[in-house]
């Protein structure tokens, strides 16, 4: 018999009959239809409107295709899937209880339907008939549940009856793996849940091709035509990679491509594409030395780039933004599936990206396109191939100067207490290097280039998509779930304002045996909002001393390692001087290699 201690460990049902029985209930038949379709793990924070969906899952498919993966809020139960999509590129599941439930992940709704993330989400609702309703019912009823999450959902629906929540699920599912890819939302009615059956459904076979997402979009012929005539026409073409570096399979037709056209090369998101070594990467990245290859360039092409307008100079001068180069007379091309990602209702994207050719279509797909049509015109060495491996030198010295000062940057304030920021990453990149690693999560305002060695696309997950901050313990978790048993060691930088949000998805990991290690950068600060504080004072003439008021989290601090281990992860911190970081970080990483959990609370610099 297994000890008190150890009664909880193990989430296999118990006393139920040997053969599986026929579905007897509405909510038997519809996870029938989900372990059909094939999804592992639901994620989900329990709630009485679907306790229906929740008994069946324990006690009706027996609690595995799909497993319940408990989350100690909605919010984390949306991040979560979140970061498990973003690994698998296909849909992941969530369920969430009725209207409260769903406002408290309203703010991760927003985050994936920005990262362009699917989701597949159920939620309980009703009963509709009032005559079923109890008091609780009618305090968490609304006539059109999915009402509150339209803005940032591509489709909902209210299915009528269980055909139609059969048909609504499929069509939500292939809807949300459909460039461009965004969550869900299916409400099922707490009645139709709980209704016993006269007779099993027959249940439509989800795994047919009949149901499979809508294939690649592809660009017009001419468009790619006229791309390539302007990269192959260029003085200095540079080119942006974008969210579809999530993914390994982009990094060689992107590497090809830029060598080809021997192209200057930078992230135009929170993300990695290119290897952090080749000699055209030019990648800035915060706090780097000035770089002036974005005014150099005569020819911008961006590839899934959420704001292209950003990258090519179209806020400069806002609100004091003097970050970017002015547009000018560059000729800009756009490869993406943006424009039908638009949204009445959000700004996400920025503005109108003044394009010269745009390049409609799923970018790995149209990548390959414009690849092959460049290689076409690269055969016999013509002169503008010729001119392309000329500039590919160049490009490589000014690699070698830019990476050798950044090296040279980082170096400021090494011994530094509290402690700076690139010597945290410096001695975390010794602890993880040798490892297959997945950088899942980083504080992208503290990242220092030319430290870490990325060897292409697919080690870095990029942000959280929507600029909302409590992402990341969720997020994390999530993409370490989806990373789990494939040998791959999945950590994170967070900031210590994100991980104070959402703590108890360390719960989750601990519990479900999730290894992941999480690195807190811990300026005891929202350390954004205390910079935008410092920069009004200055511009004010107001003293910038009164800036960390309402900021910093101290008197007295968080004990976050206390919190890690009360959670049942591992937790060593704050670490408060440098040379205890390599000890810290090594004993961290032998913990997750060991199957565990563990967070390393780093006391840094606000800088």
């Amino acid at each position: 018999m297994d000890q008190p201690a150890n009664r909880f460990a193990s989430e296999v049902p118990v006393n139920l009959p040997h053969n599986r029985a026929d579905a007897e209930y509405g909510s038997d038949a519809i996870c029938e239809l989900l372990r059909a379709m094939g999804f592992e793990h639901v994620m989900l924070t329990p709630g009485s409107s679907f306790r229906g969906l929740h008994d069946s899952l324990v006690n009706h498919t027996r609690n595995a295709t799909p497993e319940i993966i408990l989350c100690g809020a909605e919010e984390i139960a949306l991040h979560m899937a979140q970061g498990y999509s973003k690994v698998t590129g296909k849909a992941s599941l969530v369920v969430l209880h009725d209207l409260v439930g769903l406002q408290h992940a309203m703010m991760a709704f927003y985050n994936a339907w920005s990262d362009e993330v699917p989701i597949l989400v159920l939620g309980g609702s009703g009963p509709a008939d009032p005559a079923e309703r109890r008091a609780i019912d009618w305090l968490h009823s609304a006539n059109t549940q999915s009402e509150s999450v339209r803005p940032y959902t591509k489709w909902t629906d209210e299915p009528p009856t269980l055909r139609a929540v059969f048909d609504s699920v499929l069509r939500a599912r292939r809807i949300a793996e459909s460039a461009p890819r965004r969550p869900t939302y299916v409400s099922i009615d707490a009645g139709l849940q709980e209704e016993p059956l006269d007779a099993p459904p027959a249940l439509p076979d989800a795994g047919l091709p009949r149901y499979r997402p809508a294939p690649p979009i592809a660009a017009a012929e001419s468009e790619i035509a006229a791309a390539a005539d302007l990269l192959t026409e260029a003085s200095m073409p540079l080119v942006f990679g974008g969210r579809f570096g999530r993914h390994e399979e982009a990094g060689p037709p992107l590497v090809r491509l830029i060598e080809l056209l021997g192209a200057a090369y930078q992230d135009g998101t929170d993300i990695v594409c290119v290897p952090t070594a080749h000699p055209q990467n030019l990648n800035g990245g915060y706090r780097s030395p000035p770089n002036p290859i974005r005014s150099e360039s005569d020819v911008v092409l961006g590839i899934d780039c959420p704001d292209l307008t950003a990258l090519v100079g179209g806020y400069a001068g806002a609100r004091g933004d003097t970050r970017n180069a002015t547009t000018g007379s560059r000729k800009v091309i756009e490869l993406s599936v943006n424009d039908l990602a638009v949204d009445h209702w959000s700004n996400a994207g920025g503005a109108l990206a003044p394009l010269d050719v745009q390049l409609l279509a799923d970018p790995l797909h149209g990548l390959g396109q414009l690849l092959a049509e460049i290689e076409r015109r690269a055969e016999g060495a013509p002169a503008w191939y010729r001119c392309a491996r000329d500039r590919r030198e160049d490009l490589a010295r000014r690699h070698e100067a830019l990476r050798a000062a950044q090296r040279a940057r980082a170096q400021e304030d090494r011994d530094a207490v509290p402690i700076a920021v690139p010597r945290m990453m410096e001695e975390l990149w010794q602890a993880v290097r040798g490892r297959d690693w997945v950088l899942v999560s980083r504080n992208g305002r503290c990242w220092y280039e030319g430290i870490w060695d990325f060897p292409g696309a697919g080690r870095f997950l990029g942000h959280n998509g929507g600029g909302g901050v409590g992402y990341g313990p969720g997020g994390v978790v999530g993409a370490a779930l989806a990373l789990r048993g494939s040998g791959r060691f999945p950590l994170a930088i967070l900031g210590d304002g994100d991980f104070t949000m959402n703590p108890s998805a360390l719960w989750t990991a601990a519990h479900y045996r999730i290894p992941c290690l999480i690195v807190l950068h811990n300026n005891t600060s929202f350390g954004n909002d205390e910079e935008h504080q410092i920069a009004l004072a200055e511009a004010r003439g107001r003293p910038v001393d009164n800036a960390w008021i309402g900021q910093r989290m101290v008197a007295p601090e968080p004990d976050y390692a206390a919190i890690a281990r009360g959670y049942g992860a591992w937790g060593a911190g704050p670490i408060t001087h440098p040379t205890d970081l390599a000890g810290a970080f090594r004993d961290a990483v032998a913990e997750v290699a060991r199957g565990g959990v563990a967070l390393v609370d780093v006391q840094t610099q606000l800088k």
